[in-house]
């Protein structure tokens, strides 16, 4: 030992400490007394945790005997020459004597090595062997292995998944499939630059979100540009904010001092000095409506030249639209296509459409291989050929029609390698609903139209109605009246009477005929809303207007007031008219809670609150504030009370309910649309529901004509008042029918990159591993540890978990060194707002229904001071124990944990997220190997698994470690040792270490994929290869990239097994 080694040091918390300590710290030695053969040591209290445990810094002088060489725990907190930091790992040293070298990920996400007296390390994370701690009969209680056992299993699963998984694990969403893959393919090389343009309602907003969660734990002051549509910065602020704990402003006067900072499009000229700023990543959605604005389209690309990382969220690109085309790749790759003419871009995408034609053609014969598989086989064959690609050649080579599968395996994989990498540009992600394998929700239209009365009737809408649209014809005739104006008229008009009133007002029309007209059907409608009752009990078929003709269906059909499947978004684009349907609501005894523009943020959230999680409450009156990015999945019914006039408007209320992750019992959204007759508005419902087919179906890569969409109808009402909108039906049908069939087309080749390739199967089975029990896992592995680590917690029947401060005792804690949470983390939370108190879900379905709760998950500060205790103390590490089974066994029980060599990328400046889309290919569970005592080799592994997983069976158990004794009588321990004397006790570990780890390394072969993750390589580095010849690029990077999947594999096919925990079993049957 010298100075500057960092030593395991123990503390005495009792008596028995004096001769057998089981309590431990880590600390610096920075002087050495060799007369008197002791150590001054020194201890770095970085997680502020000194004041509940003063007595473990008392002691400053060792005995060098009495401490041991230690290394110190991964992601151990330590401060760096260069600021605070986090170990990732430990380079193994050839010499004991050697100061150990850490490889260090700082704040600002470099990596970095430093030895060790270079660092200041946490005293509570030191990483001491198990073995070491069983040759020195340093046994826990066997109920700190049980419960560490269920930390650690968890964790490792989640550790050894997809990179950045961890992360993703905390959020507050049902991370898809297609959605890992899409987030593993973000990171597989660096810059990140990608577009995501996926079908709408798949989650691409979600993606980018994930993507910057990530990287925002690779550097701690992640800088972020977000712009996009002005209608959708509020939902963007929701979603970063609810779903993954990003704090993002919309006050740009601020961009200097926050990281996250989101503009809106329209603006963007005004913003010169926010975009000035450097950023580490540029977020756009929408992209596609920067097309028809050219100055917003260059302040974006010059935004793009200047940001490493970006992310474009846009329509589907088109190929027929080559011109789009190019301006869309442009500013995803401005190096690459800004000087690209537009010719040169089209004889590109020709070549591409070839082989695109002929590859969807192989792909709809999939579903029925076995009656297309010599054809198709005979097709790409002739298609390896023309593209002379050897690595091609050598897959359909592999098609066999004598395996198991028929050789449909490798036809997949040939389909997958010609999509994925004959392609004008490999950085688009267009996902398909049709390929996504987990349930979605299911859209029903309730069309319920009905007939304008007139002031024969003594209701005066239609009267309003013909008086409006002739002094809209006069107005247009005279070209005073712009059309935005006529628009805003008309969708007054059919909202309600308040609504038209309102807008007339507002804007001082001055038609006196109209405005008589407008303030009688106000006036009338009051009458008829003042006896709801009657005609709703007595006369419903007396009723005359839109809003009772609501009410009356409501209580009809969707039964409001009757059971829990009667939710309801209600949606107008008018508070006038929210709040008149308010009062008929409460008029009925129908509870109902608002959620407009007008309305305070609290006000927002105490009525978000009502709806999730107040029985009673069961409807939600939104104007369009309702719209952006709230989540309200607990309702099954979207009543329309109007009709909004843009695409994008409709599908932005039904994604509100219409959303990945819906209850399995709840999957039908059902829209209801009131409109009148014979009106301009029936002629825009025709539009929406027969020319897009709306109400019943996504936008569904459409929204790249949204915008010539909007002007057509604008164009249509602007030449003909009257019946424009019914006039230009067939062209927009026929436009729609046109860009559905060419999104489909692009998509399908896409799908074959994805489907069939092995990234996407492999999540698939990874997702089926982790999510059995998920909730249950974490909630009994913190649960456990927590308790007996000194912090209490109360749960109510609805299985919500309160914590507090008061709930922590640091006397109970003192063996754990347990650190609590910062608890004024929790000030500013919804819920402590609200309750006064710190409740918390571990059921993910229940943190996204209610938004208010906390998630205990990885991210959340009280699951991060549990599992940390838990993985970096050494309890539970080591125990002997003897209890009851039904069989009997003598012998020991390793527990291994696997990961990549990272330290081999590390060392050769490689970045170890390249591993991201393999690691999955290593076991994701832990690796159990027992070693029996002789007799005991009958028992078998599965039933030594149930018993051992079965925690109250090691709870329970006779602690064979245990200290204490009555006096003038042996401890347990102490006959242990008598029994088993150091010399032979330290022979059997040794050969217990050598035979386990022997084992572990043969299971691990087994359990491993490597060959699949060999192929998968391969095909990327050729797949490299193919693109770079069809697209003409620079090919003296393809060595550098071989080279660094050749280290990726190394890294992957030589993985690090580390010993986590190792327990002496006695079970005995009798």
């Amino acid at each position: 030992m010298v100075i500057g080694h960092y030593v395991r040091c123990p503390i005495v918390l009792e008596e028995n400490d004096n001769y057998f300590p089981r309590s431990f710290v880590l600390a610096k030695i920075i002087q050495i007394n060799e007369l008197s053969g002791e150590v001054r040591v020194k201890m770095f209290d970085l997680k502020n945790s000194r004041r509940f445990y003063a007595h473990a810094f008392d002691k400053l002088d060792y005995p060098m005997d009495k401490v041991d060489r230690c290394g110190a725990a991964k992601d151990a907190p330590v401060n760096t020459p260069d600021g605070p930091g986090q170990i990732l790992s430990r380079r193994l040293e050839k010499k004991d004597e050697a100061f150990y070298e850490y490889f260090v990920m700082l704040h600002n996400g470099k990596i970095r090595t430093y030895l060790e007296n270079e660092l200041e390390i946490e005293y509570s994370t030191a990483d001491y062997q198990p073995i070491k701690q069983m040759m020195r009969y340093e046994f826990q209680n066997p109920s700190w292995f049980a419960n560490r056992l269920q930390v650690s299993g968890n964790m490792h699963m989640v550790n050894n998944t997809v990179y950045g998984f961890k992360e993703l694990v905390g959020c507050r969403t049902f991370l898809m499939a297609h959605q890992i893959s899409t987030i593993v393919r973000a990171f597989e090389s660096r810059p990140i630059r990608y577009m995501l343009a996926d079908e709408v309602g798949l989650g691409k907003t979600i993606e980018a979100c994930s993507i910057i969660k990530i990287l925002s734990t690779e550097k701690k002051n992640l800088r972020v540009l977000y712009i996009v549509p002005g209608a959708l910065a509020q939902q963007w602020v929701n979603e970063l904010r609810y779903k993954f704990e990003i704090s993002a402003t919309l006050n740009t006067g601020i961009a200097g001092y926050t990281n996250h900072v989101i503009v809106a499009m329209e603006d963007l000229d005004e913003y010169n000095g926010v975009l000035a700023y450097q950023w580490d990543l540029l977020i756009v959605d929408e992209t596609h409506r920067l097309l028809s604005q050219e100055e917003k389209y260059e302040l974006v690309l010059n935004i793009s030249k200047a940001t490493l990382n970006a992310l474009f969220l846009s329509a589907t690109p088109i190929q027929n639209r080559r011109e789009e085309y190019l301006r869309l790749l442009t500013l995803l790759q401005p190096e690459q296509y800004g000087r690209m003419e537009l010719s040169t871009f089209s004889s590109l995408l020709s070549k591409q459409k070839k082989i695109q034609r002929r590859v969807n053609g192989l792909i709809s014969h999939m579903n029925n291989y076995e009656d297309w598989k010599e054809d198709s086989l005979e097709k790409l064959e002739e298609l390896a050929e023309e593209l002379s690609d050897e690595h091609l050649f050598g897959i359909v080579k592999g098609i066999d029609f004598q395996s198991k599968d028929m050789g449909k395996a490798a036809m997949e994989q040939s389909l997958s390698y010609i999509s994925e990498n004959y392609r004008i540009e490999r950085n688009i992600v267009r996902n398909r609903r049709d390929f996504v394998t987990e349930i979605l929700g299911e859209r029903v239209l309730h069309a319920l139209p009905y007939r304008m009365k007139s002031s024969e009737d003594g209701y005066s809408e239609r009267n309003v109605y013909f008086a409006l649209l002739e002094y809209i014809s006069t107005e247009l005739s005279n070209e005073s009246m712009p059309m935005q104006r006529v628009i805003q008229l008309l969708q007054a008009m059919f909202s309600s009477p308040w609504a038209l009133k309102a807008v007339i007002s507002n804007s001082g029309e001055t038609d006196n005929n109209l405005e008589a007209l407008v303030n009688l059907w106000v006036m009338q409608a009051e009458d008829e809303l003042a006896n709801t009752d009657y005609l709703m009990d007595e006369a419903p078929e007396e009723i005359k207007g839109r809003l009772l003709y609501a009410l009356d269906f409501m209580e009809q059909e969707v039964s409001v007031s009757k059971d829990n499947n009667g939710k309801v978004v209600v949606f107008s684009e008018y508070p006038e008219t929210l709040w008149k349907f308010g009062e008929l609501l409460s008029k009925r005894g129908i509870e109902s809670v608002c959620f407009t523009g007008n309305m305070l943020r609290n006000e927002l959230e105490d009525s978000v609150y009502e709806f999730q999680n107040n029985e009673n409450c069961r409807v939600i009156l939104c104007d369009v504030t309702g719209g952006e990015g709230r989540n309200f999945q607990n309702a099954d019914w979207v009543f329309h009370l109007d009709l909004p006039w843009t695409a994008n408007a409709i599908e932005q209320r039904i994604g509100r309910l219409d959303r990945l992750g819906r209850d399995k019992d709840h999957l039908t959204v059902n829209s209801v649309v009131f409109y009148s007759e014979e009106s301009i508005e029936s002629q825009l419902f025709t539009i929406w529901n027969k020319g897009l087919d709306l109400f019943q179906r996504s936008l569904s890569g459409l929204e790249i004509i949204t915008g010539e969409l909007n002007e057509r109808i604008t164009e249509a009402l602007e030449d003909d008042i009257y019946n424009g909108l019914e006039n230009a039906l067939d062209d927009i049908v026929e436009m729609t029918e046109d860009t559905r069939d060419a999104v489909e087309e692009e998509q399908l080749y896409d799908s074959g990159s994805v489907i069939y390739r092995p990234l996407s199967i492999a999540v698939k089975q990874m997702l089926s591993t982790y999510s059995g029990g998920e909730n249950d896992l974490f909630k009994a592995s913190m649960l456990g540890w927590a308790t007996q680590a000194g912090l209490r917690s109360t749960i109510n029947k609805n299985d919500i978990v309160q914590f507090s401060d008061a709930m922590f005792s640091p006397r109970a804690a003192i063996q754990s060194l347990f650190i609590p949470p910062d608890w004024s983390l929790y000030d500013n939370t919804e819920i402590v707002r609200k309750e006064g108190k710190i409740l918390g879900t571990f059921d993910r379905s229940t943190a996204i229904k209610r938004e208010d709760l906390l998630f205990y998950a990885p991210g959340d500060p009280v699951f991060n001071s549990i599992i940390g205790n838990a993985l970096d103390n050494g309890r539970g590490r080591c125990c002997a124990f003897a209890t009851h089974a039904p069989f009997d066994f003598k012998g020991f029980v390793c527990i291994y944990n696997i990961e990549p060599r990272i330290n081999y990328l590390m060392e050769k400046k490689i970045s170890i997220q390249l591993l991201s889309q393999f690691r999955m290919y290593l076991p994701m569970k832990q690796v159990i190997v027992y070693v029996p005592f002789s007799g005991s080799e009958k028992v078998s592994e599965k039933d030594l698994n149930d018993f051992l997983f079965d925690v109250k069976n090691i709870r329970d158990a006779e602690h064979l470690g245990k200290r204490s004794a009555k006096k003038g009588t042996m401890s347990e321990l102490e006959s242990f040792m008598e029994i088993h004397p150091e010399t032979e006790w330290k022979n059997t570990i040794t050969r217990v270490s050598k035979l386990s780890r022997e084992k572990a390394v043969k299971k691990v072969q087994e359990l491993s994929d490597f060959e699949t993750a060999k192929r998968e390589i391969s095909r990327i580095v050729s797949g490299y290869e193919s693109e770079y010849i069809y697209l003409g690029r620079d090919m003296s990077r393809i060595e550098k990239i071989k080279e660094r999947y050749e280290a990726v594999y190394y890294a992957l096919s030589n993985p690090i097994l580390s010993l986590d925990s190792i327990a002496l079993m006695y079970l005995t049957s009798r």
